[in-house]
């Protein structure tokens, strides 16, 4: 049954029981909320505080209010720590759940634009997603994105938790500099100016996932060489957000999981990270999700900026694809082929054809299934 047919209404008895299991746990809460890079922060907070002991999270990608709940249903003394990752748009009554789960430490990952047409709408989601950091627990820490104008205009709301702030505006208690992509190497930056960092991410939207993690994390008495060291040992992106494979001398980026018009921008800008190091790229996208009203008009919006990327290949699958290559055909280029497939077979064919040794294929938005039947392909090319 879909999350908006179940239930978003508690009895006093079961509001009272949730109270109970919330007062009795002792250990750092951290909520998330926001657009982007939820599942991601999520990820590397939990590859460090596993170090250090049990943690309990909400499913990766299903922030929503009957998850979350069942979550909460196991906070017990058996874990360390928790973390509860918030979709606003899951569910009815957003503001009350955060009430029952009040987390000690609330990040806001960005507000931004996400499905957006109106001004109204923005204001409406901001105020949603910010209730992560108005109900927070009695001293916690709000943790916000300095880049996002929404997001961080929420500081001048909160009075009684401490502010931190990331990005890669250097006014941040923790930012990048010196950003440099270094295709299946991953990026290296500056912390702050001074700390030179590597890590096994791919698209510069993943090093906002970092520095929140290190705002998260330094607080409670985890150093920052402590966090590059796991993560450098241990992480790994989530499936189908940016996890890298070489598969016979073939780079593919897993960027499969749904795409919205930022999570598409993302997924092209780290296919593209891999230029100086790849034979060809070839990006492979579906229909974006989210896009709310004028859906071809957004597609075609993004097939012109997808025309200013140096891909060698455009691949477009799916009803609303197609008018991403229709925008990108409407800027040509000599070196550029941009083609729409029918059906996942027809892709595969034609993957076939024009896949070379040491070439470059980012997936976006096509699902795990179909990601998966490209990955056997690619094993089968030699």
């Amino acid at each position: 049954m879909k999350e908006n047919h179940q239930r978003t209404r508690l009895t006093i008895q079961e509001k009272r029981h949730y109270v109970y299991l919330r007062r009795r746990f002792n250990g750092p809460v951290i909520g998330i909320t926001g657009y982007l890079g939820k599942t991601t922060l999520s990820e590397m907070l939990t590859t460090v505080l596993s170090e250090r002991g049990k943690v309990l999270r909400t499913p990766h990608g299903k922030g929503s209010w009957n998850n979350n709940l069942k979550t909460l249903q196991r906070l017990s003394a058996d874990y360390d720590y928790a973390i509860f990752e918030f979709d606003s748009y899951s569910g009815k009554d957003f503001a009350g759940l955060l009430r029952l789960i009040k987390p000690n430490i609330g990040v806001v990952t960005n507000i931004g634009d996400a499905h957006l047409s109106y001004l109204d709408d923005a204001m409406r989601l901001a105020l949603e997603r910010s209730a992560v950091v108005k109900y927070l627990a009695r001293s916690g820490t709000a943790v916000l994105n300095h880049d996002d104008d929404l997001s961080t205009s929420l500081s001048q709301f909160i009075t009684d938790a401490t502010v931190l702030k990331f990005g890669l505006n250097q006014a941040s208690d923790y930012f990048a500099t010196h950003i440099e992509q270094r295709g299946p190497d991953g990026l290296s930056f500056k912390l702050n100016g001074q700390k030179e960092v590597r890590l096994p991410l791919y698209s510069v939207s993943d090093i906002y996932a970092f520095l929140a993690t290190c705002a998260v994390l330094t607080p409670l008495d985890i150093t920052v060489d402590t966090i590059v060291s796991v993560l450098r040992e241990r992480f790994t992106m989530p499936k189908g957000r940016g996890n890298l494979e070489r598969i016979n001398g073939i780079y593919l980026l897993d960027e499969s999981f749904h795409g919205s018009s930022r999570a598409v921008s993302k997924a092209a800008r780290s296919l593209i990270g891999f230029k100086p190091h790849a034979s060809r790229l070839i990006f492979i996208v579906g229909d974006m999700h989210g896009t709310g009203v004028n859906v071809a008009d957004r597609h075609l919006n993004m097939g012109h900026f997808l025309a200013a990327l140096p891909f060698d290949y455009l691949i477009t699958l799916g009803h609303y694809a197609r008018f991403i290559g229709e925008g990108a055909r409407l800027i040509p280029a000599p070196d550029r082929e941009v083609v729409h497939v029918d059906d996942v077979n027809q892709l595969l064919a034609y993957l076939k054809q024009i896949v070379r040794p040491n070439a470059a294929i980012a997936v976006k938005g096509l699902g795990n299934v179909v990601f998966h039947r490209i990955r056997s392909i690619l094993k089968t090319i030699g």
